[in-house]
């Protein structure tokens, strides 16, 4: 089972759309965009780890490919944020005035 996706996609999921009760501070925006960055970072390490092991002997096959895998999955998540984040961008600076 794959095991650190849920840890990426709950720092990516946890950025919630501002209210009026409760606005968003960039502090609170940057920490969790850092948490998730340094999430999908920690993924791609474990993965090469697991590469580096199965080369040496220390790992099996089967678990270099989930670690892989895994890795794969994390940062194309982050990939589909960052252009669901450029989208927005551009909406906006596009808006008539």
């Amino acid at each position: 089972m794959i095991t650190g996706l849920p840890s990426a996609t709950a720092a990516i999921s946890s950025l919630e759309t501002p209210n009026t009760t409760r606005p968003v501070g960039k502090s609170e925006f940057d920490g969790t965009l850092t948490k998730a960055i340094q999430s999908v970072e920690a993924q791609q390490v474990k993965g090469d780890n697991a590469l580096y092991d199965v080369g040496t002997g220390k790992h099996d096959y089967a678990q270099m490919m989930l670690s892989l895998e895994e890795a794969n999955i994390s940062l194309r998540a982050m990939g589909s944020v960052r252009d669901k984040f450029v989208e927005a961008y551009q909406a906006v600076w596009n808006m008539p005035v």
